[in-house]
């Protein structure tokens, strides 16, 4: 009894053994045992043509998953380019925008002759633009919160890809409303600056030109004992008003112009007004005497006068 059952067991593990065989492969491509359902199709074009079966039914995760096999496993082939490119498109049909953006960087910095480039440069432009209008940022595949960072991220690798190509000047002008957004405004500054200097021609110079002293501007938010953003600021809204003296934004430049000489006024006026407490009354005149006639139309202007005259009748000047 006890050697049939050993008979009958060798036979079952005889038969598993054959079985698991039948369904496992050695394949040159992956110089391993695979089983056939995961392996790469023996030519890229067979891989391919598998990949695309999915793509056109819609079924984008197992699509991208094949297209990936194709560039992992074919890395040299024509196809891996174009396969490395719907990997994208697939991650883009998931609405996985982030994967879909690195596909498409994969893709653009390991090959840089792709058909395919400007089409993949524009797409990464427009998942960076999902990005600054709120698209939230995935973790472990749940949408958690929106990303300003990522926006300005992914401009930053539009940028770099191709700088002076067609979505530079326009990334940079999205990137600087991104630090803008993000309350980060003498980086948005510099963004705009950069955008003026490196793309002179472009449509948007004369509005990044603006934004410039916009933001220089709001750099500069309280009046301080340190005024060099404020002068800063308004070198920068000077250099607009020259540059472009017909433009319909110099209204808006005027009144910016305008409110950072208020700005400037109020923290002379609080340094005289600090001498003034100390009985140093001479120190004192000569920052009222400053605002009365370098900032003679701001309103600060009128109590400085006021000071200076009641100095004058104390004989204190």
């Amino acid at each position: 009894m006890k050697k049939y059952f050993i008979v009958i067991f060798s036979a079952i593990m005889l038969c598993a053994v054959q079985n698991s065989y039948a369904y496992w492969i050695w394949t040159p491509q992956t110089g391993a045992w695979i089983n056939p359902k995961w392996a790469v199709k023996d030519t890229p074009q067979e891989q391919f043509d598998w990949a695309m079966k999915f793509y056109e039914a819609k079924d984008y995760k197992k699509a991208a998953e094949e297209f990936q096999k194709l560039v992992r496993y074919y890395p040299q082939a024509e196809l891996a380019a174009e396969s490395q490119y719907y990997s994208g498109k697939s991650f883009e049909g998931l609405e996985e925008y982030e994967q879909a953006f690195e596909a498409y960087q994969k893709a653009i910095q390991t090959y840089p002759f792709s058909k395919k480039l400007d089409e993949m440069m524009k797409l990464q432009y427009e998942i960076a633009n999902r990005f600054y209008n709120g698209e939230k940022v995935k973790l472990w595949g749940i949408p958690t919160f929106p990303s300003i960072y990522k926006a300005i991220e992914m401009y930053q690798k539009v940028i770099d890809n191709a700088p002076y190509g067609e979505f530079a000047d326009q990334a940079l002008y999205k990137m600087g409303e991104s630090y803008k957004k993000a309350g980060d405004y003498q980086q948005a500054r510099l963004t705009f600056q950069k955008l003026v200097d490196e793309h002179p021609e472009s449509k948007l110079a004369e509005e990044a030109n603006f934004q410039v002293g916009l933001c220089a501007s709001r750099a500069s938010l309280k009046p301080s004992y340190d005024q060099s953003e404020t002068d800063k600021a308004l070198d920068e809204i000077e250099d607009f008003s020259k540059r472009h003296p017909e433009s319909n934004l110099t209204g808006e430049a005027d009144k910016m112009r305008q409110s950072l000489r208020e700005k400037k006024a109020q923290s002379d006026y609080n340094i005289a007004d600090f001498y003034w407490r100390l009985k140093e009354y001479d120190s004192a005149a000569v920052y009222y005497k400053s605002i009365v006639e370098t900032l003679p139309d701001t309103e600060i202007a009128k109590k400085a006068q006021e000071r200076l005259d009641t100095l004058e009748k104390k004989g204190k000047r």
